[in-house]
């Protein structure tokens, strides 16, 4: 019943949009906002996400009984949202986000693996900047982690016996920089660092022996920095 509803208000919304019956709905449906994303400066929590609406999330189309795998099945058919934040009521509709192939910012469907340790898989949604990981939990679908611009490129790695959520910046001149973060399950983040090599002086754009290099907010050597980038990405 539920999912009958949503599709009659998704219809509805259709109708509406393409009609223009009012000034009212024309103001409802312009509150649907795409935001840029670019981190030049910025760590990984401070920018927005292309597809995030402002609008309230609905009761209804939260699927209580619905196992992880169902509700990220349930996302993927859009009949639910993802939740990006709760206290701002963001919420994230996939059929919302761009799909041409031949755009370089659309998104598809992704792997399914266990990114937060808890022994569920999570849902990948690949995209631009590395896409969007997604968490079911609690009758839910949450935004787990969205790749946020070239400063805040999404990936993860294995490293230390778990799984974390990694966001980089390689590609701009002076450093490499890289945010790991490791979460529980249930959304909380039980421990993070910051791996990085600073070399803003260089005129060829290549770190030496003299470089900043930095692990968990120590001052590591070259050598250091290399066997720690070696273990944790492979390159």
């Amino acid at each position: 019943m539920r999912i009958q509803k949503i599709a009659v208000f998704l219809f509805c919304l259709f109708v509406l949009s393409g009609c223009g019956v009012s000034q009212d709905n024309e103001e409802a449906l312009s509150n649907v906002e795409v935001q840029e994303t670019d981190v030049e400066e910025k760590g990984p929590e401070e920018s927005g996400d292309r597809g995030t609406s402002e609008v309230p999330v609905d009761e209804d189309m939260v699927i209580d009984e619905y196992e992880p795998e169902k509700l990220l099945d349930a996302f993927l058919a859009s009949e639910i949202p993802a939740i990006y934040d709760d206290e701002d009521e963001l919420v994230i509709m996939y059929d919302q986000l761009p799909h041409d192939e031949d755009d370089w910012e659309c998104y598809s469907v992704g792997e399914r693996i266990d990114l937060d340790n808890d022994g569920e898989n999570e849902q990948i949604v690949n995209g631009p900047y590395g896409g969007i990981y997604l968490d079911a939990r609690d009758g839910k679908v949450y935004v787990l982690a969205r790749g946020e611009g070239t400063a805040g490129f999404l990936s993860y790695a294995d490293y230390d016996n778990a799984t974390w959520i990694v966001h980089s910046d390689t590609t701009h001149a002076g450093r490499q920089m890289f945010w790991l973060t490791q979460y529980d399950g249930k959304g909380n983040i039980v421990d993070e660092f910051k791996l990085m090599a600073g070399y803003w002086d260089s005129t060829d754009d290549k770190y030496d022996e003299n470089s900043d290099f930095t692990y968990r907010d120590e001052k590591i050597t070259m050598r250091e920095y290399e066997e720690l980038r070696e273990e944790i990405f492979g390159w």
